[in-house]
């Protein structure tokens, strides 16, 4: 379901919630590796690597990941997960390609680079260290706890143009509203899993392309 595959080539989708990866793991029928130190799991062509919430998680779980993958294969990394959104720039249920990720506690900032055509609304991130229960505008667009690591981390190994984030609204940063069980965000993916899909598709074509160095 993700385009045509040659040999040497791994997309690595990165999740933090088991919520967020079982429909994605069901959909592309990705197998569970055995004696892994982290959840990860494997397909056609397909990794999925489940983090956990959080920065801290990431290097240890992702860079080990990247570390051993990058030897033999030309690899690309999604990451696909819930966000918060300001109600005045997001939907909530609606799937945003992310252009620039900013770390809130270090002003580190990253400017995505999607070079590939596609039909999914941008917006930026930030990444927070804790979940924001009454935020509404204090963040002008989307809020994770993932981003920044992930892009940290993955441009250790590869060029950053192979990353892409993907973020479905799941609230609009007021978690004391907000109903947060497995069904509530499984379903908010599942629902976009067309949308994913053919974003794969057209982001693993740069490799196929020659577009993705």
């Amino acid at each position: 379901m993700v385009g045509k595959i040659r040999k040497n080539e791994l997309q690595c989708i990165v999740t933090a919630l088991k919520a967020e990866s079982d429909p994605l793991i069901r959909f592309f029928d990705l197998t569970p590796e055995p004696n892994m130190q982290f959840p990860l799991f494997r397909g056609d062509g397909l990794a999925l690597v489940r983090v956990g919430v959080g920065k801290n998680k990431i290097a240890g779980t992702l860079g080990t990941f990247l570390k051993s993958e990058i030897k033999q294969k030309w690899v690309q990394v999604i990451n696909i997960g819930i966000a918060g959104g300001n109600p005045k720039s997001s939907r909530i249920g609606k799937c945003y390609l992310v252009n620039k990720v900013v770390d809130a506690e270090t002003n580190e900032t990253y400017n995505m680079d999607i070079s590939i055509k596609h039909n999914l609304d941008e917006r930026s991130i930030v990444t927070v260290t804790k979940g924001i229960s009454n935020g509404k505008d204090t963040y002008p667009q989307l809020i994770d706890m993932e981003a920044s690591s992930i892009c940290a981390v993955t441009q250790v190994y590869i060029p950053i143009k192979r990353l892409a984030l993907l973020k479905v609204v799941s609230d609009y940063m007021d978690l004391e509203v907000a109903k947060f069980s497995y069904d509530t965000i499984a379903g908010l993916i599942k629902d976009n899993l067309p949308i994913i899909n053919k974003f794969l598709m057209d982001f693993r074509f740069k490799i196929t392309s020659g577009n993705d160095a």
